[in-house]
């Protein structure tokens, strides 16, 4: 009975091996579950905090949301990390008290380097059960470097909180509130739909599909989101990569493809962009919008534009639109639907262009931007729009009507660089560029490619090489930056072309070649076969010509093998000392010796007789 029931214990020990852990699904993907730790580190630079699944990333979310801002401390991804859908809090999950001057808050304060990895299948709330709260995103507020970092599959469905009669959402499908920067970080397949609370004024209600908003100073570089967002209360700041803008941040060579679509209504205000809602800053040269795109349809809100719905402070640079813009509730155009009211807070744009068309119903409509008088506001210079929309271009708007081919060829570059090549413009493969499009890495895929399958032959020196030029290689780069992605396939090409090969393995050959030496060549009729076979040896051989070697080894052996010894007659120091029939090569040898013995016989019988005698 014993051995019967350790038998079991046996049986349902080995099978719980097969279970798989806490942290996954069997498929690999998120349980839900929270680890106890994170996977490695120290949180230093050189040694960061190592995030490898689902449950180590709800550990992060867990600390932050419990009071941990992780200051100062880097944090790294190791792997692709799937949430599987399953709800969704965000890392630092309550904001509002910081807008409002209070300190009961949660941020996340830490550097978040994604490593080039992704993160999929975020979810936050659902359409029958909204998420309630002040921020959302796969983080909710931030003051460290977020980068690298990529999201696939978001989806958010938000109600924003009314705290003391104003509306408080901050939304982004990567982070809601930013005080940080946010470097390389990619949103693709975005489904965001946010709602407010009934009644209370937009007090900082701002959705984009990056970033909610971001902070003053700071920057946005080589970015881009794609998807959809609907707004259903008509309020706040709406785009389609951030809602607002801080005084003197920046975004730089970003790009996004958002279909945004909020409700229509005049009293509620709502500031809607195919890039951007509106700027946040009183009018400040360094608030800057340079070298970004938007492509994405925009619908309803109050004031709204293909690339901003206000410029409030805004200056944008080398920019430009190409979505549809319909059915504003207050004021719409192809680039930005309104300026500011308050000459504090004029901004300016410059050497931009938008293709999409202006359609349906708005009490006010502009070809390109809003100038409604001749009173001087905020400057446009430079720009142009689709001449489509030449029918709804007011008298003081100073954008120029362009056809559509004619902004789709070289000289329209040109232009709209205006003799100086910084501004970015470029024409390539029949398409205008202002450097944020995405940046061909098929160079670096030919390079990836031609790495040979087994590197097991080549040195762990010259290995370790290549992989650090495969580990260099950072995606998600935009076009600005298409000298480095070619430099990244050309490390990678180098590192190819040096590789080099192992040592031949000269074991063989040596055991050999002792063998032979330890012979007695003496012992054989003819060793110069082993001699030379041994001469023959070409040291230096690679592990590709291990084959010749191996046959050097064998040629050795085999002349070894073919070796006949003397026989033992013939052996040097081994002769008859008879002469043999015939010879006559001893003769004086032997008269000497019949000499001595004759000698021996004679004295033998003299010292008989003298023994005679003497008796």
């Amino acid at each position: 009975m014993k051995k019967r029931i350790g038998s079991l214990l046996l049986i349902l020990a080995l099978c719980f091996t097969l279970l798989p852990t806490a942290a996954l699904a069997s498929d690999g993907a998120w349980d839900g579950s929270t680890a106890a730790a994170f996977a490695g580190g120290t949180g230093t630079a050189e040694d960061p905090y190592q995030i490898a699944n689902g449950a180590q990333l709800a550990y992060l979310a867990s600390s932050v949301n419990s009071g941990e801002t992780y200051t100062g401390k880097n944090f790294v991804l190791t792997a692709n990390i799937d949430l599987n859908g399953l709800p969704w809090t965000p890392i630092a999950n309550s904001f509002s008290d910081a807008l409002l001057g209070g300190s009961n808050y949660r941020i996340f304060a830490g550097n978040f380097d994604g490593n080039g990895y992704t993160i999929s299948k975020v979810s936050i709330g659902s359409e029958t059960t909204p998420f309630e709260s002040d921020v959302f995103g796969l983080f909710g507020a931030t003051e460290g470097k977020i980068s690298n970092l990529n999201l696939d599959t978001v989806s958010i469905h938000g109600k924003a909180k009314n705290v003391s009669g104003y509306v408080i959402g901050l939304a982004g499908g990567l982070i809601g509130s930013a005080s940080g920067s946010v470097e390389n970080c990619h949103v693709t397949g975005l489904t965001m739909d946010m709602n407010a609370q009934d009644g209370g004024i937009a007090g900082a209600y701002w959705i984009g599909g990056l970033v909610g908003a971001l902070d003053g100073t700071q920057l946005i570089n080589e970015c881009s989101v794609s998807g959809s967002i609907t707004e259903n209360t008509g309020k706040g700041s709406i785009g389609g990569l951030i809602g607002e803008l801080g005084k003197a941040a920046k975004i730089t060579y970003s790009r996004s493809d958002v279909m945004v679509n909020v409700k229509a209504d005049p009293r509620g205000g709502a500031d809607v962009g195919g890039f951007i809602g509106k700027g946040n800053g009183k009018t400040d040269a360094e608030t800057v919008i340079r070298n970004c795109y938007a492509t994405g349809n925009v619908t309803g809100g109050a004031y709204t534009g293909g690339f901003a719905g206000g410029l409030w402070g805004l200056n944008i640079k080398n920019c430009y639109a190409s979505g549809n813009v319909s059915q504003a509730a207050a004021a719409m155009a192809s680039f930005v639907g309104t300026d500011a009211s308050d000459q504090d807070y004029y901004g300016s744009i410059t050497n931009c262009f938008a293709t999409g068309s202006v359609t349906g119903s708005s009490p006010f409509q502009y070809a390109f931007a809003e100038q409604s008088s001749a009173t001087k506001r905020s400057e446009i210079t430079n720009c142009y729009f689709a001449e489509e929309n030449s029918g709804i271009k007011k008298q003081y708007e100073s954008a120029t009507e362009k056809p559509q081919d004619e902004m789709k060829n070289e000289a329209f570059a040109a232009l709209l660089n205006k003799g100086d090549d910084s501004n970015g413009w470029s024409f390539v493969n029949g398409q205008v560029l202002c450097g944020a499009e995405p940046a061909d890495y098929s160079a670096v895929e030919a390079a990836m490619e031609a790495i040979p399958t087994d590197l097991t032959v080549y040195t762990d020196e010259s290995v370790a090489a290549l992989n650090t030029a495969v580990d260099g290689v950072v995606r998600g780069k935009a076009f600005v930056s298409q000298a480095n992605v070619n430099a990244m396939a050309q490390v990678i090409e180098d590192a190819i072309a040096a590789l080099q090969y192992k040592d031949a393995d000269y074991t063989k050959v040596d055991a050999a070649i002792a063998k032979a030496n330890a012979l007695n060549k003496n012992d054989y009729k003819d060793f110069s076969g082993v001699e030379a076979a041994v001469k023959a040896v070409v040291r230096g051989k690679n592990i590709t010509e291990q084959s010749e070697v191996d046959k050097m080894a064998k040629d050795i052996e085999d002349a070894i093998a073919a070796l006949e010894k003397k026989s033992a007659s013939t052996k040097a120091g081994a002769s008859d000392k008879g002469p043999r029939t015939g010879d006559t090569s001893n003769l004086a040898l032997w008269f000497a010796l019949l000499f001595v013995s004759g000698g021996a016989v004679i004295g033998t019988t003299a010292v008989s007789r003298k023994k005679k005698h003497n008796k």
